[in-house]
């Protein structure tokens, strides 16, 4: 007999056991296909014949709190795992295939500890450029890239340089994936009208000396974000643009004015992950940084680039010439050298 628990059980532990970022679940003619995204890359785990298989994606269903009658629409769930003292948040996400359901399940798993901007690979000269951003009392830091860049760890790794014993730091995230010490942390809860754009007002009400919000996703958080820069408030967020440049037009595009802009933005941090090479073989993952650093006078808007102090293509031949990686995994992130 096959029992939907223990086996799904099994699909978490071993997740956990090799630091899987996601699990997928697609349902094909054969049955579901499960596979692991580790380091980047999707690995073939197993293939549940049916209808067994349609039994797994049930149950996952019910776990995060779908309806599991309804198969013709997407939905997204959340649930929490927990198993001989380990655990971790996963996020939930279904859609509608031709033979079927298919489900990925983003891992956040709660005792992956912190990692620092160094630990991440962020260069020594950038990083003490991003050290000076962080000092000044208020404006705007973005950290950008595509998804699956780091971008959530590079803005926790920010966090954690921040003084909490002097400062108040309200972090507003969805969903709240590490605990920080010396943060309030808040959780985005659509399904109860808590947006980012709601929280972030609720936040400008608490005497926040630093504001975290994990995504600038739409007009009103992005508006919300500068005004709250712009009066006076450290904010770090993400935002997702494939340069650090880019995200002045990106913000435009969201209907942000240029002039209120060019009053808060202080830095941005773009980023992709290539996995390490060692020994012949690809095992773990760095980052690759691009800092733009606008500083605090003489700045010129109008050749913006000037600004830049380490582009992703230098941090790339930085990378490939330490051995750290290798060309053909730089240009397979996007990066030509």
């Amino acid at each position: 007999m096959y029992h939907v628990e223990i086996e799904l059980d099994h699909f978490f532990q071993r997740a956990y056991e090799s630091g899987a970022s996601d699990m997928h679940f697609d349902t094909l003619e054969t049955g579901v296909q499960v596979r692991f995204r580790i380091d980047g890359r999707l690995q073939h785990i197993d293939t549940i014949p049916m209808p067994e298989g349609e039994q797994v994606i049930n149950r996952l269903k019910l776990l995060s709190s779908l309806d599991i009658s309804e198969k013709r629409l997407p939905q997204d769930g959340r649930y929490v795992w927990n198993q001989d003292g380990k655990s971790g948040t996963i996020r939930m996400s279904s859609l509608p295939g031709v033979y079927g359901e298919s489900l990925v399940c983003r891992l956040f798993w709660h005792d992956e500890q912190i990692r620092s901007l160094e630990e991440l690979g962020m260069p020594d000269a950038v990083r003490q450029e991003v050290y000076q951003l962080l000092a000044r009392p208020h404006g705007l830091l973005l950290v950008c890239g595509p998804t699956g860049s780091g971008k959530s760890s590079t803005l926790y790794a920010l966090l954690q340089e921040l003084n909490g014993d002097e400062e108040q730091v309200i972090t507003l995230e969805h969903p709240v994936e590490r605990i920080v010490p010396k943060a309030v942390q808040i959780g985005v809860n659509p399904g109860i009208g808590m947006t980012f754009s709601k929280g972030l007002k609720s936040i400008l009400r608490h005497d926040p000396d630093t504001i975290v919000v994990g995504e600038i996703r739409d007009r009103e958080t992005a508006e919300l974000a500068v005004q709250a820069a712009l009066t006076g408030h450290r904010v770090l967020s993400t935002i997702h643009t494939n340069r650090a440049t880019g995200v002045i037009e990106r913000l435009v595009d969201m209907g942000v004015e240029e002039y209120i802009i060019r009053a808060t933005l202080i830095g941005a941090i773009s980023q992709r992950l290539v996995r390490t090479y060692h020994d012949g073989t690809y095992r773990g993952r760095c980052g690759l940084f691009e800092l733009l650093s606008i500083p605090k006078d003489n700045h010129e808007w109008n050749h913006i680039e000037d600004h830049v102090v380490c582009t992703l293509e230098d941090a790339a031949s930085q990378a490939v010439t330490a051995g750290v990686t290798t060309t053909e995994e730089v240009r397979r992130v996007g990066v030509l050298l």
